[in-house]
């Protein structure tokens, strides 16, 4: 009997732990590098170069918005950030969360350690011969992926986001895919093959998603998706016939995505008509008799764009073929 309610009151603190805390805070894309005093030299000198992953849209964006501070004044709000990366002398091991755990490659991790939809990352870094194990970047930016899920699936403007109902609305095309609320439909023309959203985020910025299917008996290619995507991009966008893509600045990636094989595509587009051009990201699905093209369009003239393309990254991996 003891025993138990010793279970339950260690339940009770636990649940109480948790709802006091906070949630995370700061940019969906921001990681809080949290180092020890022995480490400054190493970060100076170009040590955490290959965390600034680069993505190319209009012009080379960083991934991540890095900031940074010693252990010694890691405390008060810098501990509610949404992901932390501690890199510790050894001799400072010891102030590594308990709650962490500890993988093959000697990185600890763990979620809502001091905050709620929070991850933080450590590793243990011999200032002496300082190295990162070569999986921290990935696993920073599968992070950063998981906020930009709970962004515009969850927690969008604080209003609740999720979309069941969007996923069902597109089944009697053979497949589902979850489309945030936040993004109103644009052209709903499901007899041609073709429907597509928008997202307005602010007067000089529009996102449009894209969904194609079209009956093809060829073999996918990257060269054939390219022209997959940009026949589309002609056909139904508004005053897009001159559209193209800028094939000096594309980046191609073949891929799989729930058995169907494909290619994965970010680029520029360019009107000369207009004499506007912007970023996208396109994949192409081949499901043997029939192609899926998703696209996320992005015109932020002067701006970022890479969260947005990372966006439409997130909206397409929720695609499932029934």
């Amino acid at each position: 009997m003891k025993t138990q309610f010793s279970f339950v009151l260690l339940l009770l603190l636990m649940l109480l732990s948790a709802s006091c805390k906070q949630e995370s805070i700061g940019a969906i894309n921001g990681v809080l590098v949290v180092y020890s005093s022995s480490l400054t030299e190493f970060i100076d000198t170009g040590g955490l170069q290959d965390l600034h992953l680069v993505v190319e849209t209009v012009d080379p964006e960083e991934v991540f918005s890095f900031s940074f501070a010693e252990i010694s004044e890691f405390q008060g709000t810098l501990k509610t950030r949404r992901v932390i990366l501690l890199l510790l002398d050894p001799l400072e091991e010891n102030q590594i969360p308990s709650s962490l755990d500890r993988d093959e490659t000697g990185i600890y991790t763990g979620d809502d350690v001091w905050a709620l939809d929070q991850q933080v990352f450590a590793v243990v870094v011999n200032p002496d011969s300082p190295e990162l194990p070569p999986q921290v970047p990935g696993m920073l930016e599968t992070a950063y992926d998981n906020q930009m899920h709970d962004y515009i699936f969850e927690s969008f403007v604080s209003t609740s986001m999720t979309s069941p109902e969007r996923m069902d609305s597109l089944s009697f095309l053979g497949f589902t895919l979850n489309i945030p609320k936040s993004f109103s439909i644009r052209i709903w023309t499901p007899e041609d093959g073709f429907i597509q959203y928008q997202r307005q985020p602010d007067a000089e910025c529009l996102l449009l998603f894209s969904i194609r299917t079209l009956s093809s008996d060829s073999e996918l290619s990257d060269s054939n998706a390219v022209l997959a995507r940009e026949a589309m991009a002609r056909l139904f966008f508004y005053d897009a016939s001159a559209d193209s893509v800028d094939r000096a600045r594309l980046s191609m990636t073949a891929i799989e995505q729930n058995g169907l094989p494909g290619w994965e595509m970010t680029g520029v587009w360019r009107n000369p008509e207009y004499l506007n051009a912007g970023s996208f990201t396109s994949r192409v699905l081949d499901a043997g008799d029939e192609w899926y093209i998703l696209d996320m369009e992005v015109y932020n003239p002067g701006f970022k764009k890479e969260p947005y393309l990372r966006e439409g990254w997130i909206i397409m991996d929720t695609f499932r073929k029934e």
